[in-house]
This record gives structure tokens, C-alpha cells and sequence, in this order.
């Protein structure tokens, strides 16, 4: 009996800061995900140009610049990335008032910003993006 196994989606992160990378790599791998990591938009561009794998998310944390130069990060990579096209950029939002908290904002067409409350609300949009 033969049986079709669906490797897990691949969650590109950008994550430049050295004290949250591990959490969040552990979190996403518990949660079901593939996790490839850059640490920076040059990074990340040279992980997806050749194509040796598909992202099915790409997510960006926030960290000292605006929402708008991070989705054209976002956007850059995704350009690079043969064979992901249409993956969704998450920008997790670095600082926002408590009226922001726990909402996940639709900003384009497959762009979204998370103001995080706590984990549970990243791994939803994540599943709710891409179910494991």
C-alpha cells in the first residue's frame, strides 16, 4: 500500500534579531512547518533565486522599519523566488498600541500585518494562510 506524502509547507522567515530567531523557529517547526531562515533581505533573496525550494510563506518581523519598506521586502523576495509566486507575506508588527493588539490586518493583495497578542494568534493566520 503506497501513500501520498505531502512534505510540509515551507515557512521563509527574515528574522534579524538574535533573541527571538530561536523561539520562533521552535514555535513554527512544533506547529508543523518546514522553517528556512535569513537574517536579512539579501539573505533571503539568495535562499529563494534558485529555486531549490518552494516557500509557501514568507514572514518578516517588523524590527525598526516600516510596514511599507517591509512589504516591499516582502515583495522583492517573492520576485526572486521561482517557484513561489503567490506566497503570502506576513510582517509580524514590532510596536502598536493596545487598540492594535491581537488583530491581523489585510494590507494588500496577499500581504498581511499580525499585531500579536500572543502565539497562538501568528499560528492561526499561519494555518488560516496555509494549513499543515
Amino acid at each position: 500500500m503506497s501513500e501520498n506524502h505531502q512534505p510540509p509547507p515551507t515557512i521563509l522567515i527574515v528574522e534579524p534579531d538574535d533573541q527571538v530567531r530561536p523561539a520562533l523557529i521552535y514555535n513554527l517547526r512544533k506547529w508543523g512547518y518546514c522553517v528556512i531562515v535569513a537574517l536579512n533581505e539579501e539573505d533571503a533573496i539568495e535562499r529563494v533565486k534558485n529555486g531549490s525550494f518552494q516557500t509557501d510563506i514568507i514572514l518578516l518581523n517588523q524590527m525598526g522599519q516600516s510596514i511599507d519598506q517591509l512589504v516591499d521586502i516582502g515583495r522583492s523576495i517573492r520576485k526572486s523566488a521561482e517557484r513561489s509566486p503567490e506566497a503570502p507575506i506576513v510582517i509580524m508588527a514590532e510596536q502598536y498600541g493596545v487598540d492594535l493588539e491581537g488583530q491581523d490586518a489585510q494590507i494588500g493583495e496577499s500581504e498581511y500585518v499580525t499585531y500579536l497578542e500572543d502565539g497562538q494568534q501568528l499560528m492561526n493566520l499561519l494555518h488560516n494562510l496555509c494549513p499543515v
